[in-house]
């Protein structure tokens, strides 16, 4: 599928025919003008030959040629099979990046494999694959993969890295914090991965909420905690659903997993459950508001960065919502976008106060903004109640897991107003007037 072939060395050989000719020209002192090219060409030839030695795309290929007829596989497809043969030519081509790097097949066949991987979707087909080895525990001493029925020690399954956290959120129509503190308003309706790694796996399903608007909310959560990786979990899985209540245990109806209970699920007040994973230090929230559903998490910094990408890994993590946020193509301007079916003012009254929920706070910074968002979208009622009530629980999750992202600030009318809004400005024919005014001012003077 890919060419393997080293374009600069040939070009190199067939400029100056072949390097088998070259100790008969010798090096002496008094070298002739007529031959000093000869030489700078020589040794040109001799450096890009040592530079297609190093790089090891060649190598990789072979290995990928070898991996797709030994697993019968004629060409490349839209199965979980090529997504690991592509996987490992990928990481065998990044392990040889810096000697590749004037290589044009190299950089080609990367691109290719990029391409491929996005077209078969293959981050999601790869979603229940780990791959042992890839990625240690986050921790002093890396816990091998569990081979026997054995409990794991106790230390082992006790998180022994940095102490610094990153936060994601997820709630309403739906709007998005990301690990980066980015704040998105989002439409990502159908199925959406949040977060994806070797040690958990977070889905999240978003449907329209009202005819005629792109906002969608979200009704369904997936959480699978992976075993493959690690010794101190069996693999569970934990699926809500908007339509019932939320479940209070994992499907197979254990609430506990791994030595030690390593990952724990408890129940609070029927509208919120939680999952703690000891070994990675990390908590998640599935929250239920009237019809939707929302999430949280906080994770450790190192493992947020290893979901970014940072380990040459196939995985794709612009597909993780809570690592790269939405794509471009499916975010939402909270402020242009949003319904008129309540007054600002009634959305932002609706907003200060929720009915329907054992959390109440003083809604500020985002949050106030995307309340409003939601409750001028979809009008006043249940639903309203139901978003006023979920930007309630995501900012109480932030105040407790990451409180230091919050400003407290309150957005003002005016900055609310989408007539001050940069687009709507731009849009202004007066201000469009008066900036060809200033144009053309100027261009005369400097004319």
């Amino acid at each position: 599928m890919f060419t393997r072939e080293c374009p600069k060395c040939h070009e190199a050989a067939a400029a100056g025919g072949s390097p088998g000719g070259v100790m008969d020209w010798g090096f002496p002192s008094n070298l002739p003008e007529s031959r000093l090219p000869r030489l700078f060409l020589l040794i040109f030839i001799l450096i890009m030959a040592v530079r297609c030695e190093g790089c090891k795309v060649d190598k990789c290929s072979r290995e990928y040629e070898r991996l797709m007829d030994e697993r019968d596989i004629p060409s490349p497809e839209p199965s979980t099979e090529f997504c690991q043969v592509a996987r490992d030519y990928l990481s065998c081509l990044r392990g040889t990046a810096r000697s590749c790097r004037g290589n044009l097949n190299y950089h080609s066949t990367m691109s290719t494999l990029g391409r491929l991987g996005s077209e078969f979707n293959c981050p999601r087909l790869l979603t229940n694959i780990t791959s042992a080895g890839h990625v240690p525990l986050p921790s002093s001493s890396s816990a091998p993969p569990r081979t026997t029925n054995t409990p794991a020690p106790k230390r082992e399954c006790t998180y022994q890295g940095r102490h610094r956290f990153k936060h994601c959120g997820l709630f309403g129509d739906p709007h998005l914090k990301t690990f980066k503190n980015e704040y998105q308003t989002c439409r990502v309706r159908g199925a959406w991965p949040l977060i994806d790694n070797p040690y958990i796996g977070v889905q999240v399903t978003n449907e329209p909420v009202v005819d005629g608007s792109p906002a969608t909310a979200t009704t369904k959560v997936t959480i699978i905690i992976r075993g493959r990786s690690t010794p101190c979990a069996d693999e569970k899985t934990y699926e809500a659903a908007s339509d019932a209540s939320l479940p209070a245990t994992f499907i197979d109806g254990t609430q506990r997993s791994g030595p030690d209970a390593s990952v724990v699920l408890t129940v609070h007040e029927q509208q919120r459950i939680e999952i703690y994973v000891r070994y990675i230090e990390t908590t998640l929230i599935v929250r239920q508001a009237g019809r939707y559903l929302a999430f949280s998490a906080r994770m450790p910094e190192e493992l947020v960065n290893f979901s970014g990408g940072a380990d040459g890994d196939f995985s794709d993590s612009s597909l993780q919502l809570c690592v790269r946020g939405c794509p471009a193509s499916e975010r939402l301007d909270p402020i242009s976008e949003r319904g008129h079916k309540l007054p600002w003012n009634k959305a932002m009254e609706r907003c200060r106060r929720s009915d329907s929920n054992e959390v109440t706070n003083n809604l500020t910074d985002h949050y106030l903004d995307w309340c409003v968002f939601d409750v001028m979208t979809t009008g006043d009622g249940a639903s309203a109640n139901d978003f006023a009530a979920a930007a309630h629980s995501a900012q109480a999750d932030v105040l407790r897991l990451d409180p230091s992202s919050l400003k407290n600030k309150t957005t003002t009318h005016r900055e609310q107003n989408p007539y001050y809004s940069h687009a709507s400005l731009l849009r202004s024919p007066n201000v469009i007037l008066v900036l060809l005014g200033t144009v053309f001012q100027w261009t005369r003077g400097v004319l």
